[in-house]
């Protein structure tokens, strides 16, 4: 297994593990019950701690802080094309790499108003939602995110703004299928992939796993 696989595999373990431990104290009433969740947490900190600058201590106070049940976490994209079936990209300022606008989804906003505002806020472009794309499994799609993520995928039309750089960006622009970026974040290969099917009317339903 390759170093990078197995920082993968051990991040995906040790979510696993704190999703256990968590729900089982959520629900948990009987006291040796509750102990061993607390040691399951406790695992989960020390195997998440094996690929994160923080010591297993401080993560398992942070998980500690967060009992209740938990599930994937939520995320929407926006994909965005010029006239000349060009898709947008920004370059993100946390690790330089390329990938559509979007992010985590806010509670109180439904999927596609997260889409709008991630990509407001990534590229200045004032854009609405038109058309599910796609549902993807961050497991099952080749990310490398610690946490287990849905990401829904919406094709998106510009209304208005105009595009510039952020504080979660440093670059971006319009990208041909065969001109693509040469180092783009883990998991976008797929939805830039199917976007561009899309577009060529090769893929007429929404994409899911």
């Amino acid at each position: 297994m390759e170093a990078k696989d197995l920082h993968t595999r051990l991040q995906e373990i040790a979510e696993e593990l704190r999703a256990m431990a968590s729900n089982g104290l959520h629900f948990g009433h009987d006291e040796y019950d509750i102990a061993r969740y607390h040691q399951v947490m406790k695992l989960a900190a020390e195997i998440m701690a094996l690929t994160d600058t923080r010591p297993a201590e401080e993560i398992e106070r942070i998980y500690s802080g967060h009992i209740d049940v938990y599930t994937p976490k939520v995320g929407a994209t926006a994909v965005i094309f010029d006239a000349e079936s060009r898709i947008l990209l920004i370059q993100r300022r946390d690790n330089g790499m390329w990938a559509l606008p979007g992010g985590w989804a806010d509670v109180g906003e439904s999927p596609s108003e997260t889409a709008v505002r991630e990509a407001f806020e990534e590229t200045g472009l004032q854009v609405k939602a038109v058309r599910l794309l796609g549902v993807y499994d961050s497991r099952k799609s080749g990310s490398r995110n610690p946490h287990h993520v849905y990401l829904i995928v919406f094709l998106c039309e510009i209304i208005g703004g105009a595009l510039s750089t952020s504080n979660e960006t440093t670059d971006y622009g319009y990208f041909a299928e065969n001109e693509l970026p040469a180092v783009i974040h883990p998991g976008s290969n797929l939805r830039i992939g199917d976007a561009f099917r899309y577009q060529r009317s090769e893929d007429d339903g929404p994409f899911f796993q």
